[in-house]
C-alpha cells in the first residue's frame, strides 16, 4: 500500500523533474548494476569451467549420484549468480529504455 502512495506522489512532480531525478539517479546507479553483471558472469563461468558443464545441463539431468557436498553448495550458489545475472540484466535493459524515453 506504502508504495502505491509513493507511486501517486512521484505521479504529481512535473514531468521535467521526474526525469531529471531519474536520469541522475540512472548515472549514480548503471555503474554498480553493470559490476555487478560483470561479477555474476564471472562466477558463473567460474562453475561452468570447474565443473566442466552449464547450470542449464545440471538443472535438466540433476546432480550426478556422486555429487559430493561442495557440487551442492556450488548448484545453489551458482543458481543464485544465474538469477543475479538474470535479474540485473532485466534491471540494466529497463533502466535504459526509461532513460531514453524521458
Amino acid at each position: 500500500m506504502e508504495e502505491n502512495k509513493i507511486a501517486i506522489e512521484l505521479a504529481d512532480l512535473p514531468q521535467k523533474e521526474l526525469a531529471a531525478i531519474f536520469k541522475q539517479g540512472a548515472v549514480l546507479r548503471l555503474p554498480y548494476l553493470e559490476g555487478r553483471l560483470l561479477k555474476a558472469e564471472r562466477e558463473i563461468q567460474l562453475f561452468k569451467k570447474k565443473h566442466k558443464t552449464s547450470l542449464a545441463k545440471l538443472k535438466s539431468s540433476g546432480l550426478p549420484d556422486n555429487a559430493g557436498h561442495e557440487m551442492h553448495e556450488d548448484f545453489i550458489e551458482w543458481e543464485y549468480w544465474d538469477d543475479v545475472l538474470t535479474e540485473t540484466k532485466e534491471t540494466i535493459v529497463q533502466i535504459k529504455k526509461l532513460t531514453t524515453q524521458l
